[in-house]
């Protein structure tokens, strides 16, 4: 039984004669009569009664006509469904990102890649960097979005391929009525014995201000460790102490003069980048270039 026979026995059935079928078919009257025949004899039915130049259905072909129907309907979405897929149209597509891009970065990046692919299911995946390099890395994810700890970017990415997105500023967050609150900026004078409020050891950003802090040699005792972002910022706005944030993080709250987020000056490496990650070894799916484009050159 193929598709065509289908069609034929549909197209018969409707306009209830072989010669206008293979006038609409574009086949000649003995093309149609030979799928029929052949359709006939894979159901092992007669499907017409042959009244002259008139047919008409047997019981068999009234039995078969509403599954006919519903076969070329279904073999018309499948098609359907396959092109808008290879066109970026329809599909999926599962992000992985660390959690803080996740909250600030990526939410108007999905706004404008849904403003222009509405028909595409997106799916985010949150993490620490080295979790969203693997899901990446295993396929999990298609692309992924994570940040460089200050130093040049490693060569070492496997199978990845890293494009740099943007530069990501850390800054001094102070509550407003901060004795730094006024200062242009923050040098590391400025951030010595200043009361660190810091993320949980473990996490992404609680190891880049380790590290900061120890390569500037800058001693910043910790008054009290978090778990979010988001609680660090609410405690900072209580005035329990200050905090090493991506800029970003606080602009909301500093646009809003809940917070004052200050650029820091001679911290070495104290600014990170965000990489957008993808698997350099394997084909990029319409979709996944969609997603790509307004970041790189894929002419």
């Amino acid at each position: 039984m193929e598709l065509r026979q289908i069609e034929a026995f549909v197209i018969v059935a409707r306009v209830k004669s072989f010669t206008r079928a293979a006038s609409v078919l574009h086949l000649t009257q003995p093309a149609v009569t030979r799928q029929i025949a052949a359709l006939e004899d894979s159901l092992g039915a007669s499907l017409f009664d042959r009244l002259g130049r008139a047919v008409r259905l047997t019981a068999a072909g009234e039995t078969f006509l509403p599954r006919a129907e519903a076969l070329l309907q279904g073999a018309s979405d499948a098609r359907q469904a396959v092109r808008e897929v290879a066109e970026g149209d329809s599909g999926k597509l599962t992000i992985a990102a660390s959690s803080t891009l996740a909250a600030y970065v990526v939410p108007p990046m999905l706004r404008r890649f849904r403003e222009t692919h509405p028909g595409i299911e997106l799916t985010l995946r949150t993490g620490l960097s080295a979790q969203v390099h693997e899901q990446v890395r295993s396929g999990l994810a298609d692309v992924g979005l994570a940040t460089t700890e200050g130093e040049p970017l490693s060569t070492d990415l496997g199978p990845l391929e890293a494009h740099r997105l943007v530069r990501y500023e850390t800054a001094l967050v102070v509550p407003p009525n901060h004795p730094l609150a006024q200062n242009p900026g923050a040098t590391p004078a400025d951030l010595s014995g200043e009361p660190l409020l810091a993320m949980e050891p473990g996490t992404n950003l609680r190891a880049f201000v380790d590290r900061l802090l120890a390569l500037s040699g800058i001693e910043m005792p910790i008054t009290m460790e978090l778990d979010s972002v988001e609680a660090i910022k609410r405690m900072v706005e209580a005035g329990m102490g200050v905090a090493l944030l991506p800029k970003i993080a606080a602009q909301s709250e500093a646009e809003a003069g809940h917070l004052v987020a200050l650029p820091l000056s001679g911290v070495p490496l104290a600014d990170r980048e965000i990489l957008l990650l993808w698997r350099r070894d394997r084909a990029k799916s319409p979709i996944l270039r969609a997603f790509l484009a307004p970041h790189l050159d894929l002419t």
